[in-house]
């Protein structure tokens, strides 16, 4: 069953991995949730976006060169505060 993982590149059209819609589908294998090589800069750690000179660190895995889907970035806006809150006082 796949589940939907926010993608930390926050919605940016030139990611590989969920090419601009902030998320993307992800089905956990029989070891569970775990870490694979990053689409966009393919484990290089940078980037280099067309028209810019120097090359970025990678904002798809934020420069480490692997995504992790068992550790999505967070949300710091305040649904997701209430979402968290629900998560621990009601479960899920």
């Amino acid at each position: 069953m796949p589940k939907r993982v926010r993608c930390a590149c926050r919605g940016n059209p030139d990611c590989k991995l969920c090419f601009g819609t902030a998320a993307y589908e992800y089905e956990p294998g029989p070891r569970g949730w775990m870490p694979f090589v990053c689409p966009t800069c393919s484990g290089t750690r940078a980037v280099t976006v067309e028209g810019e000179r120097p090359a970025q660190v990678c904002f798809t895995c934020s420069g480490a060169g692997t995504v992790d889907p068992a550790d999505p970035p967070r949300d710091d806006s305040p649904r997701g505060l209430i979402r968290n809150l629900w998560r621990i006082f009601f479960g899920g």
